[in-house]
């Protein structure tokens, strides 16, 4: 069989002869369809007839008739083709309980069904029969969709109390570095089933599964399913895209982190591509444009509000993007798909307000907030940090300031790239860039380390290192598709970095490693870190650690090693990078270390 149908689908392992027919079955697992059947004793609506089967297996098994309710639509196609359930030819069609796969009918009776049962001709036909359309629903924060988590749950694979914690895991430990849904207005219902599997697949990377009794790597194991469940569904809902494909970004945004930074190794190629779909989709929907106004805009307080975080939501998004973009760039030496100059909005609004729990709670940050001049432009802040006017800089929160720092930070590196190659130095570039990191330092340091401010600092902190030491892992000629090769050949290069024992140039970068060494030593649960943080101070470390061999004075005192102390040095790193070993990357680390010893 596998033979003649080597086209198998992942969720109810049905296999095809064509490509087609197995990209027309998945819409069956899809959840981009409105409920359409109705259960006959309760208001509770499906999108297939099985879930409504099980619906009513659980909830009315008093009902011995709840299977008759499924007869109608297979009737209809029966009297479409011309033929009774049981005249194909002696061919029994695959049943998923009740439900004929029209699908297989295909592949087995393919010229005479093809003239017959088009798809779209199957649909109006099923219509007709069950009297209701099937409608692709929506997607847009603060709007109720209408779905149930008996919907949500079969094309998950994931029980509601798996869903709840995943979701709740997410907020507490991710959403602070990719701030762009709304915890207040969140309600998982609402959103695509790949969406919600992408936003639990990073929950679960910061804790366990609570079907699995919270055993020791059981979130990590569920982490991993959701991701293969979320890829093909995402891939599954881009070819047949209508409308807002912010959902799916999302979802691209999400999963590609989980890919690179969490899943690490082989998936890192999944990531990469998904990346390249991201942006694709991103330029296609004018992600980087602000949105247009309505023309019957909201005057009641409550539509304001969800205006707003629409609106707040379409901005923070892009910008995701683009630090996301950015940041590949900077790990993986990878040209960049988007230029800060394609960023239209304004920078995002202050934390404050983002996080209003209420419309009128919102209305009130509003207008007790001080507000110093109209919002900036993006790219105009990025034009006036350039610039000597460091008196019109505009004031942000630590969201915006990464946006800022990332731009610098990558054009510090193409300025280290083009010296490189030309082998010329633009003094001009690089003390435009020095100056305009040290304008933005005053923003970023005087904020508390929370995960927000440390996201800001550790960003910043590394684009200074990157200015003084002319990107030596990017001049080195480190290109890579994933982050074990980065950390890998960073730790192969440290010991050649002997340039690092002139005494100018550990001066300079000194304050910002010993910022990365007293994060790692203070940080005990590093449960809140953006996981790119810690390849971040691996880098940090990195360089302390030739200091240390260059017998720099101090060159880690501020975690207690004496100078010189090569050995101490590694354990110290063993112990802090050991902190980090639920996730890959912690891994990948503390394997380099063991090289970098040998």
């Amino acid at each position: 069989m596998s033979t003649y149908q080597p086209y198998q689908c992942l969720v109810c392992q049905s296999r095809f002869t064509r490509h087609e027919n197995l990209k027309r079955h998945a819409k069956l697992h899809s959840a981009s369809h409105q409920a359409s059947l109705r259960c006959g004793f309760c208001q509770a609506t499906f999108s297939r007839p099985d879930l409504r089967n099980r619906h009513m297996k659980r909830k009315h098994p008093e009902h011995e008739s709840g299977r008759a309710i499924q007869r109608p639509r297979r009737r209809a196609r029966d009297e479409y083709s011309g033929s009774s359930p049981d005249s194909h030819d002696g061919f029994q069609p695959h049943h998923s309980g009740d439900e004929m796969n029209l699908d297989l009918l295909h592949d087995h009776d393919e010229p005479r069904a093809i003239s017959m049962l088009q798809s779209d001709t199957i649909d109006r036909m099923v219509q007709d029969a069950l009297g209701t359309a099937l409608l692709k629903p929506t997607y847009e924060l603060g709007s109720p969709i209408p779905c149930t988590f008996d919907q949500l749950i079969p094309e998950s694979d994931c029980s509601p109390l798996q869903i709840a914690r995943g979701c709740d895991l997410f907020f507490s430990h991710v959403s602070h570095y990719v701030p762009f849904l709304h915890r207040p207005t969140f309600n998982a219902t609402q959103l695509p089933v790949h969406l919600v599997l992408a936003i639990i697949c990073l929950g679960y990377q910061h804790g366990e599964d609570p079907e699995c009794g919270n055993q020791p790597g059981s979130g990590a194991s569920l982490s991993a399913r959701c991701f293969r469940r979320a890829h093909t569904l995402t891939a599954s809902d881009e070819g047949r895209l209508t409308g807002s494909n912010t959902p799916l970004i999302h979802s691209y945004l999400l999963l590609q982190i989980c890919a690179m930074m969490y899943l690490c190794g082989d998936d890192s190629a999944i990531g990469l591509r998904m990346h390249s779909d991201m942006i694709s989709l991103a330029r296609a929907g004018g992600l980087m444009q602000p949105t247009p106004p309505e023309p019957s805009a909201a005057e009641d307080l409550e539509g304001l509000w969800r205006d707003f975080i629409k609106a707040e939501s379409h901005k923070r998004t892009s910008f995701a993007v683009h630090q996301i973009d950015a940041l590949w760039y900077q790990f993986l030496s990878i040209p960049r798909c988007i230029s800060h100059l394609e960023v239209k909005h304004d920078l995002p609004c202050p934390e404050d307000q983002w996080t209003a729990s209420s419309a009128a709670d919102w209305a009130h940050r509003q207008l007790i907030a001080r507000h110093p001049g109209p919002s900036v432009p993006y790219p105009e802040a990025v034009r006036r940090f350039l610039s000597s006017e460091t008196s019109s800089i505009p004031t942000f929160d630590p969201y915006g300031a990464v946006n800022v720092a990332q731009f610098l930070i990558s054009s510090a590196r193409e300025a280290s790239g083009w010296s490189t190659m030309t082998g010329m130095l633009s003094m001009d570039r690089l003390d435009a860039l020095r100056s305009s990191l040290i304008a933005l330092g005053p923003f970023i340091r005087p904020q508390p380390e929370t995960g927000k401010a440390m996201h800001a600092a550790a960003t910043w902190e590394t684009a200074m290192i990157e200015l003084h030491l002319w990107s030596p892992a990017h001049t080195g000629g480190v290109v890579a598709s994933s982050l074990d090769t980065v950390l890998s050949q960073s730790t192969a290069l440290a010991p050649s970095y002997e340039f690092l024992w002139d005494i100018d140039t550990a001066k300079a970068i000194q304050p910002h490693v010993d910022w990365f060494l007293r994060y790692l030593d203070t940080t005990l649960e590093p449960g809140h870190e953006a996981p790119w943080a810690a390849v971040y101070a691996y880098k940090a470390f990195l360089i302390a650690w030739q200091l240390v061999r260059g017998g720099i004075p101090g060159a880690m005192e501020v975690a207690g090693i004496q100078d010189g102390d090569e050995h101490g040095a590694l354990e110290w790193a063993r112990n802090v990078f050991r902190r980090r070993d639920r996730w890959q990357i912690g891994k990948l680390i503390l394997s380099n270390l063991q090289q970098l010893e040998s």
